[in-house]
């Protein structure tokens, strides 16, 4: 094969450069949580490791050559939910699992980017998304994955979709009285399963703790309660690497996933929030910027869709550690442990820097 340098020229490195400083200090942050002997530290700088060649390749080959193949992505990730269903292994309360004890992940990971291809893609040619047979087939293409992942039931990655799809749908010029029939349709089913006690009662109680932790500082409010208290007890500077009191004591749950900002915050303190939250700044601003730049809609739907998807399940996290935000399952992207997590937000990152690459046209009949 032969590699047009003008592809690398072309390509955006502060994305590149953020994205890998900020799942280095993922991975240190893990290894303070777990113990650098643990097997979860350990899997994920594995992760890294075999993602990286996935992500090269993936710069070499065109997004629309990728697009093209759009139908075959988005039916194999609904293939693979289907067969989670059915021969899955249950995590955290969820049938999410599709392996053999490490070697496997979550598909849902791989469908969420799947579906945002597949809707870029068919919306590619639409001159208007706002009749009735185009919104048809995008609602269809949005609620198959969506269905088949509340049977496992996660609904933290149904918010995740969501959020991402109507971000797709509001640059492509859906008509706003669609997002806002949609938001308030929402409201009026939450309130409907609300009253009907439709919801299970861990579901309500993450909304009551939300509202007033201190109703159950032992049971329910104990996760967000002792969040708040690790990111303020970082103070100015942190307490330093592997010397948190609450994650060095193990008194964060679930401290190398959903929490993992609350360990970095009591670690590094007011001034290592800063740095991070600068890294996501820049891949975001950086995002948009090839968004707009892009060369086709294509391009410009798809880098949308990932940069949504990644925006929210980075307000969601710290939201929730800092109390702003329901605790909800969702991790932080390119820190939380999590092998299927950290190759999705890689290979979409990709896709980012394979349209940075190609905004220009290349004449690869020149060296």
């Amino acid at each position: 094969m032969i590699i047009n340098k003008k592809i690398f020229k072309n390509m955006d490195y502060g994305i590149l450069f953020c994205v890998i400083a900020v799942v280095i200090i993922g991975i240190i942050t893990i290894g303070s949580a777990t113990s650098i002997s643990s097997s979860s530290f350990k899997y994920q700088i594995a992760w890294f490791i075999i993602s990286l060649p996935i992500v090269f390749t993936l710069l070499l080959v065109d997004y629309n050559t990728i697009g093209g193949y759009y139908k075959i992505i988005y039916f194999t990730s609904i293939v693979l939910l289907v067969l989670v269903l059915l021969f899955g292994s249950v995590r955290n309360g969820a049938k999410s699992w599709l392996g053999i004890g490490p070697f496997g992940g979550q598909p849902a990971e791989f469908a969420k980017l799947a579906t945002i291809i597949a809707l870029s893609k068919i919306m590619e040619d639409m001159e208007n998304i706002n009749t009735f047979k185009n919104l048809s087939k995008i609602v269809i293409y949005i609620l198959i994955p969506m269905v088949l992942i509340q049977m496992q039931p996660d609904a933290g990655t149904n918010m995740i979709f969501a959020v991402t799809m109507l971000g797709i749908l509001f640059v492509a010029g859906l008509n706003l009285k669609f997002i806002y029939g949609t938001v308030i349709t929402g409201i009026v089913s939450i309130a409907i399963l609300w009253r009907f006690n439709i919801l299970d009662a861990y579901q309500k109680n993450r909304v009551l703790v939300f509202l007033k932790p201190e109703l159950d500082k032992l049971g329910n409010g104990y996760n967000a309660i002792m969040a708040k208290m690790a990111v303020g007890s970082g103070m100015f500077f942190g307490l330093g690497w592997n010397k948190g009191n609450l994650a060095g004591g193990n008194f964060i749950p679930e401290s190398h996933t959903d929490f993992i900002f609350s360990v970095f915050a009591e670690e590094w303190g007011f001034l290592g929030i800063i740095v991070l939250l600068t890294l996501y700044f820049n891949i975001i601003i950086k995002s948009i910027k090839i968004a707009k730049t892009s060369k086709d809609k294509f391009g410009c739907y798809m880098v949308i869709g990932i940069l949504t998807m990644i925006t929210f399940q980075i307000l969601q996290n710290i939201g929730m550690d800092i109390g702003l935000m329901p605790i909800t399952g969702i991790t932080l992207p390119f820190m939380s442990y999590g092998g299927s997590s950290l190759l999705t937000n890689l290979v979409s990152i990709a896709l980012i820097l394979n349209v940075s690459a190609r905004r220009q046209k290349i004449d690869f009949s020149r060296g």
